[in-house]
């Protein structure tokens, strides 16, 4: 199945679920498996998204449970208490797998800044094993787009300090959206591309404040995994894009090394959006990965 089937294969068949942690809401969607005694992945997605970012991940693990919390402060998750930093989302996640009775057997996969969610958690506590995919394993600043995100930092300097209706317009601007949109999306398939850009409208701006969206972008650019990769025992698997213009592909290369157990996997010809681009290929990767265990 292409992307835009995968991702309604399991929309179709999600089940909303919702819990109390730290007397704040998480909402989380479970995507039951086609299997009996499946092993259960949770997912976690990238800064500003939700979970409907990762479903056509999901649509190509047809074997495994799926679970996709909405992070604190998207999606239809309260936001945090404290700020919504990297250290802070991990202990949500940690209180996440807690409640659900999996600490002992937990399968971790990230996207993009849930892949330093997941590295920040795997630092911290024993997890089965952490999949990748677009992992953020060099500092923001120096990848391979270095001018756009420090003229990004300015952007959210100006809507942080901008009265509350303005900061909310610059960050909920349409054409911002599709600016990133435009820039971040590699396939030439007029169909995909306008998918794609579809999903970022709907779900890019789905954030509970200004302040989330702020703190979340901060977090986002405080650490990489080349610093965190050293300190993670459990099986990783790296699943890095070609093209990736947060991460450029010589990197990905040279942190997949500092990890002490860790499988890298490489597609070419995408970018930073390989969970719309090349979901059925992340799947593949994954799928196998996790069998081999």
């Amino acid at each position: 199945m292409n992307p835009i089937e995968l991702s309604e294969a399991a929309s179709a068949r999600a089940i909303r679920h919702t819990m109390e942690i730290n007397n704040r809401l998480a909402v989380y969607f479970e995507y039951p498996a086609s299997v009996d005694n499946a092993l259960t992945l949770i997912m976690i997605h990238g800064y500003r998204g939700n979970h409907r970012g990762l479903e056509a991940i999901a649509g190509g693990l047809p074997n495994f449970r799926i679970l996709i919390p909405d992070l604190p402060g998207f999606g239809e998750s309260d936001p945090l208490e404290q700020d919504h930093s990297v250290e802070n989302y991990s202990s949500w996640l940690h209180d996440f797998v807690s409640k659900l009775g999996l600490s002992e057997e937990l399968h971790l996969m990230g996207h993009s800044f849930g892949t330093l969610v997941v590295g920040h958690y795997a630092t911290k506590h024993q997890l089965r094993s952490a999949s990748l995919v677009n992992p953020v394993s060099s500092p923001a600043l120096e990848g391979p787009r270095a001018s756009l995100t420090k003229l990004t930092r300015i952007y959210y300097r100006l809507a942080s300090a901008a009265p509350g209706f303005v900061g909310q317009w610059l960050l909920r601007s349409k054409i911002a959206v599709m600016v990133m949109s435009v820039v971040m999306a590699k396939t030439t398939n007029k169909k995909l591309r306008s998918w794609i850009h579809t999903q970022h409208l709907d779900n890019f701006s789905d954030f509970a404040s200004v302040q989330v969206a702020v703190e979340g972008y901060y977090a986002s650019i405080s650490t990489d995994l080349s610093k965190l990769a050293p300190r993670i025992s459990a099986p990783v698997l790296i699943v890095a894009a070609q093209l990736d213009d947060i991460t450029d592909i010589d990197s990905q290369r040279k942190v997949s090394k500092a990890y002490p157990r860790a499988i890298l996997r490489e597609i070419p010809g995408v970018g930073h959006l390989v969970h719309y681009e090349a979901p059925d290929q992340a799947a593949s990767f994954i799928n196998s990965f996790l069998q081999e265990l």
